[in-house]
């Protein structure tokens, strides 16, 4: 009657709680059960947290089936269609309790394998360092042994670099495997995770775990080494750690597929491991064959340099190379793509730096755990700075207001992202033609960088010098004298009075003294700066012939006047 599942089911039962399936059977078919039998079939097919409450409402049930109640306008029933109702309500307890044992089997399977995995991944974290430690020592050893023309010694150091560096580029491997099993393992565990919520409240409208296999790392013979080879014990033990990482990855790939088949019909698509790419050398251009741990560190190398498009290109074979790997919102990815976007901006390209922030902003608002990330708003930021800097101040300035809202929301009014952020918004905001507002913005942030900062802190200084600027521009040169006159003397105290700041705040203070009305004064301010300047920026530096063109425009003024 219920096919050969539930006849299996009955089956194992009958074992378990000493009833023969014939008795089950009738019972289930319309005979109300004894007392023993429900608490007996509770007891085996209930989890523990659900058995107090499942037996009360099965007695419950039993009670009511026993007894059924009487009315006057009908003859009474005997029990037998209440029990034939209970036996129907059990079998499809049955069936679900049935359906949720297994779903909390694989629920815990899958958060064995996600934890087996997150363990995985700081063991191999750590294999991956002692690695590239492994290698730079072997190099050495290499170097200074074919410096002493020791050919056969070398050839064998040779031999252990070589071997190292497979198994940095193996341990690399296992990694992306391991962190990509974890997130879906975590994904499929969710999704039983309601499931098994579901079933529960499907056993509430009727009244009504196994380990992974993996406590600990399979244990491996080491690879036992070739002809003529010298045996290498720390490589050895690496070898072996690889062997038990790798085992591991395969049966707990296996666990995911098997269970992600029998939920939506098809295999997660757990990476296998990579074939280990030839090696290249290291100056070549070519990047198809670079692992990605030795695309990192050439191109953390190209940053730390300041080699801007050698660092953009690099980043950008890293991050799609990760985007291939793990997808474009993974963690790994999102970095190395902001990382992408700044070296390119770096390089002197901000209209490409810009769509690349965009995107990268889009996919990091996809993922909840980023979209309010202090990372994601420094992108915004970033994404906003190019914007202005490829020629749009304008919708930068509508980009840094949001920022600023939202940056207020999640990191405070005193977090320095927010600061920054409001020095940009009144920057854009006197760039796209409101020198007025700009003026305002600044005199505001002036006064919280100081009460965050103090007053000698180069970001204050910095604010104060922009609202003196757009104070003149928005046609008040007196004020804007008088507040270049103050900043001079605390840039001197604090920069120094050769400082490019003090300099450039020394030149602006005279153009606002002429502006204001003082040619005369203009012009005996400008003088010393000439000397100045030429002393600290040579006599052909730009700003030393500003401030040359400057003194004979108001020396002209101040003889016409």
């Amino acid at each position: 009657m219920y096919g050969p599942l539930f006849a299996t089911a009955l089956a194992v039962l009958s074992k378990q709680i000493g009833y023969s399936t014939s008795q089950l059977s009738t019972h289930l078919s319309g005979r109300i059960p004894p007392h023993s039998l429900v608490v007996s079939l509770i007891t085996a097919t209930v989890p523990p947290a659900l058995r107090e409450r499942r037996e009360a409402e099965a007695i419950r049930l039993l009670r009511d089936a026993e007894h059924p109640p009487r009315t006057a306008a009908k003859p009474v029933v005997p029990a037998q269609g209440s029990a034939v109702s209970l036996a129907q309500v059990q079998a499809d307890q049955l069936q679900v309790y049935e359906r949720l044992t297994r779903a909390l089997e694989q629920e815990g399977e899958l958060r064995k394998a996600a934890e087996n995995s997150a363990r995985l991944v700081w063991v191999l974290l750590g294999m991956m360092s002692t690695l590239e430690d492994r290698v730079r020592q072997l190099s050495g050893e290499r170097d200074r042994l074919i410096d002493r023309v020791a050919e056969g010694d070398a050839e064998a150091a040779q031999r252990k670099v070589g071997r190292a560096e497979e198994q940095k580029a193996a341990a690399e491997s296992e990694l992306a495997r391991a962190r990509e099993k974890q997130r879906q393992a975590e994904e499929l565990a969710d999704r039983l995770r309601q499931e098994i919520e579901a079933l529960t409240d499907d056993l509430d409208r009727l009244r009504g775990d196994q380990s992974s296999p993996h406590d600990q790392l399979p244990t491996l013979a080491a690879a036992s080494p070739g002809p003529g080879e010298e045996r290498d014990a720390e490589a050895d033990d690496i070898d072996a750690a690889l062997a038990r990482a790798t085992a591991v990855n395969d049966q707990d790939a296996d666990t995911i597929d098997r269970i992600s088949t029998e939920l939506t019909g098809q295999p997660a698509s757990v990476p296998q491991a990579q074939p280990l790419a030839p090696d290249n050398p290291l100056t070549s251009p070519d990047t198809t064959n670079k692992s990605a741990v030795q695309l990192k560190e050439e191109a953390e190398a190209a940053a730390n340099r300041g080699d801007a498009p050698e660092a953009a290109r690099l980043y950008g074979a890293l991050a799609a190379r990760s985007a291939a790997y793990f997808g474009p919102r993974h963690q790994d990815t999102l970095l190395n793509r902001s990382y992408h976007a700044y070296w390119v901006d770096e390089a002197g390209d901000p209209a490409t730096a810009r769509d690349l922030y965009a995107d990268l902003i889009t996919d990091q608002n996809r993922a909840p755990a980023f979209a309010d990330h202090e990372k994601t708003l420094i992108n915004r930021h970033n994404h906003a700075y190019c914007t202005g800097k490829a020629g749009d101040p304008a919708t930068a300035r509508d980009l840094y207001a949001d920022i600023v809202t939202d940056s207020l929301r999640v990191l405070g009014p005193d977090h320095k992202t927010t600061l920054a952020s409001r020095h940009h918004h009144a920057h854009s905001t006197g760039e796209a033609g409101d020198l007025a507002t700009a003026r305002d913005l600044y005199a505001a942030l002036i006064t919280d960088r100081t009460r965050v900062l103090g007053p000698d802190h180069k970001d204050t200084l910095t604010s104060r010098h922009n609202h003196a600027s757009y104070t003149g521009k928005a046609g008040d040169p007196a004020t804007a004298r008088d507040l270049y006159a103050a900043l001079i003397t605390d840039q001197s105290r604090v920069l120094g009075p050769d400082h490019e700041n003090t300099l450039t705040s020394r030149h602006n203070h005279a153009s606002y003294t002429g502006s204001a009305g003082d040619p005369v004064t203009a012009r005996d301010l400008c003088a010393p700066l000439i000397t100045d300047r030429t002393r600290v920026l040579g006599p052909d530096h730009p700003d030393t012939l500003a401030s040359r063109k400057q003194f004979d425009h108001w020396a002209q003024k101040a003889a016409g006047a």
